[in-house]
């Protein structure tokens, strides 16, 4: 079983990069879309869970509930409508491998885990028209400006039960990925005028630390507080050095309660300095609240969020609105779990909607 854990973490680990695909308009002009580094189980409830989810890398003190060797992937494909105001609405999709984790204990009371997720996503495919002045002339043209890549976050965790109702979680990030940026211009007449294109690779290194604890003060509810603090991106351009960009400082505390066999619900708040990165950066208040039925072998999932998106520009951060569900199936005697997941998402700023429909798919193999 352990060399069966390695080869799925292994294929799975190839298959991780990035497809080529569209996020968010409001994330375009900006150093990318913040990613969720939620398991299928944890975003089918809203994120509720996600302070509780081993599989989720939201706090490194949940990987205590790992008891044997445990790998995990999650893969999902997108369909968005973006309405700009008074525009006509298109329709986008994109597919990602955003969120692989393997973990196992190392002890009676000590787990290691680690992992990668998608920490920023910058792909986009961008087509505009318009004309200049040359020789004495209006020459019109079409101008395509191309991104793919963003930054992946490379996570090593360690937690620990340090009492009978107390346990602690540590983890450090390695920060790291590029963009490849390309703009084309086609001149209308192309016999007078040959096509440009120029492309520039942006690579982003960093590195965060992040800290949790979880208390369960009665038989059935456990509390959940986790700080996430990321430094600085570095970047380059073509290898030449272009500064850094301020990363924000993450807190969040959640609560999940059992209130009977096969009955769980769960709420969270969290709140991250978004506003450090730059111009047209906000800092964002986000919560959730979900639930979860069934047991170890069988379970629905319901859930739904809201908040802000930290990037746009217009003054204020756009607002967003998603509800969730889905459903787990454990097979196998236990060694495997299926997590299938849908969300329904709704972000509104200033000039443009978005709507994103999202069907979510998590692979589990335990030893």
């Amino acid at each position: 079983m352990l060399r069966r854990v390695a080869l799925v973490a292994a294929a799975l680990l190839a298959a991780g990069h990035p497809l080529t695909a569209q996020n968010s308009q409001f994330g375009i002009n900006t150093i990318g879309s913040p990613g969720r580094p939620e398991s299928v189980r944890a975003r089918s409830t809203g994120g509720a869970f996600a302070a509780f989810d081993a599989m989720s890398a939201v706090a490194d003190v949940a990987l205590t509930d790992v008891k044997r060797l445990t790998a995990s992937a999650v893969g999902w494909s997108a369909i968005r409508d973006i309405s700009p105001t008074g525009g006509k609405t298109q329709t986008l999709k994109e597919s990602r491998f955003p969120l692989f984790t393997l973990a196992g204990p190392i002890g009676p009371y000590m787990v290691l885990g680690g992992g990668f997720g998608s920490y920023l996503d910058h792909s986009y495919d961008l087509i505009t028209r318009d004309s200049t002045l040359i020789r004495g002339d209006m020459v019109k043209y079409v101008d395509e400006n191309i991104g793919d890549g963003g930054v992946t976050d490379v996570r090593f965790a360690l937690a620990a039960k340090v009492g009978p109702r107390l346990a602690i979680g540590l983890g450090v990030h390695g920060l790291t990925g590029s963009d490849r940026l390309t703009a084309i211009r086609v001149f209308d007449s192309l016999s007078a005028y040959a096509p440009v294109r120029d492309t520039n690779v942006v690579k982003h290194t960093g590195f965060g630390m992040t800290a949790s604890v979880r208390l369960e003060p009665f038989y059935g509810v456990s509390l959940v507080g986790f700080v996430r603090s990321d430094g600085k991106l570095d970047v380059k351009v073509n290898e030449n050095p272009r500064g850094t960009t301020d990363l924000p400082l993450t807190v969040g505390a959640a609560v999940r309660l059992i209130l009977k066999p096969g009955l769980r619900v769960a709420g969270s708040v969290t709140r991250s300095t978004w506003s450090v990165v730059g111009v047209d950066s906000y800092n964002t208040m986000d919560w959730a609240v979900g639930t979860e039925l069934g047991g170890a072998g069988f379970a629905v999932r319901l859930g739904a969020r809201g908040g802000q998106f930290p990037f746009a520009t217009g003054g204020s951060a756009p607002s967003e609105i998603a509800v969730s569900a889905g459903l787990g199936r454990t097979f196998a005697s236990g060694h495997g779990v299926l997590d299938f997941g849908v969300e329904r998402l709704q972000r509104s700023g200033t000039g443009l909607d978005e709507g994103v429909w999202t069907l979510m798919t998590g692979f589990t193999v335990r030893q």
